[in-house]
């Protein structure tokens, strides 16, 4: 297969040289890696790495990897491009959805838009025999200024969801793209849902926003609007949501949309991110490693990695480390046992 340092090369002579598994040590000095997005569903878990010359993440080239789940095999590298790549999400039919930083929206689903080819983009298809889509989201209407992409998700390739750092709603219906700006002006960096109808956005300057099909809608954050806060994850159980706070000392909300948002755990866990599995709560905490939320208090399970995001699989938990880790660990539950994935 190709590596990543040779897609590189590929996809432009700027890029060329990344780190491959069991990449010399002059490769590893000139180019740092990261794997920043894991996503598992249907079997398969999809990711996504970056590599850049250190102190340039921001021009960094991107690839989309799979492997089945629980696999140690090299990874399919099944897109290679020089567009900065930093979300991904899959639908429930398989189809890779994933956005860059220059406001480009690629996809493997069969869509009807139109591809946008910017000059100096350049993609490869290494593995896989993958079809991509990419089209460049709409401006801002209230600025006319290029969206810079934040998360993605949605219920199927017919509803799509899009956050930004712009603080601007991007949703795709299947025909066109529509958008909505509350008007915070804020980073909304987390977006997940539980239906068309039930969909939450979170991010800067305590931004909590409820989505119920129809209409977006503010919700009050229970300590009150603080411009310094940052609300940074999403997570659900059967009946309630769960927040992630990074801010006010730490704080995870629990509430819903309909009944309202209170303070479920304050000042013990200052958390990125956070998933539900199998009953159990977990969160990304930066440094602070791998935490479970127990009912007996804040449990560490890992504090020899630094989180920076998490994510549910089947009986599993996915965690990516950064910077400078093309690794992730994943957390086997009926187990207990951790593994570390390489590419």
């Amino acid at each position: 297969m190709n590596e990543p340092g040779d897609a590189a090369d590929v996809v432009g002579s700027g890029s060329s040289g990344a780190g491959s598994r069991g990449s010399s040590e002059e490769a590893s000095r000139e180019f740092v890696e990261d794997i920043v997005v894991v996503h598992e569903g249907d079997g398969v878990v999809h990711f996504l790495l970056i590599a850049y010359v250190p102190g340039d993440s921001g021009n960094a080239v991107g690839y989309v990897f799979r492997r089945p789940v629980g696999s140690d095999e090299a990874a399919e590298n099944i897109l290679a491009t020089n567009d900065t790549l930093r979300e991904l999400w899959c639908s429930p039919q398989g189809h890779v959805w994933a956005t860059s930083s220059t406001g480009l929206v690629w996809t493997s689903a069969p869509v009807p838009w139109m591809d946008t080819m910017p000059p100096d983009l350049e993609f490869d298809t290494p593995e896989g025999g993958v079809t991509w889509h990419h089209t460049a989201l709409p401006a801002q209407a209230h600025n006319r200024g290029r969206p810079n992409p934040a998360a993605v998700w949605g219920t199927s390739d017919d509803d799509v969801h899009i956050a930004t750092f712009g603080g601007v709603l991007y949703h795709w219906n299947g025909r066109y793209w529509s958008q909505f700006y509350p008007g915070i002006g804020a980073p909304i960096g987390a977006i997940r849902g539980r239906a068309v109808n039930d969909v939450y956005a979170a991010g800067h300057n305590s931004t909590l926003l409820h989505f119920d099909g129809t209409a977006w809608t503010r919700i009050a954050d229970p300590d009150g609007p603080d411009a310094a806060d940052l609300l940074a994850g999403i997570t659900f159980d059967a009946d309630d949501v769960y927040i992630a706070g990074r801010s006010r000392g730490g704080r995870i909300l629990r509430g819903s949309a309909r009944c309202g948002f209170s303070v479920a755990v304050r000042d013990r866990v200052a958390a990125i991110g956070v998933a539900f599995v199998e009953g159990r709560l977990f969160c990304a905490a930066g440094k602070g490693g791998v935490v479970e939320l127990t009912a007996q208090g804040p449990k560490t399970l890992r504090d020899d990695i630094a989180a920076w995001s998490i994510a549910e699989g089947e009986g599993r938990v996915y965690v990516t480390e950064t910077p400078g880790e093309a690794a992730y660990s994943e957390l086997d539950l009926a187990t207990g046992r951790w593994h570390r994935r390489y590419y």
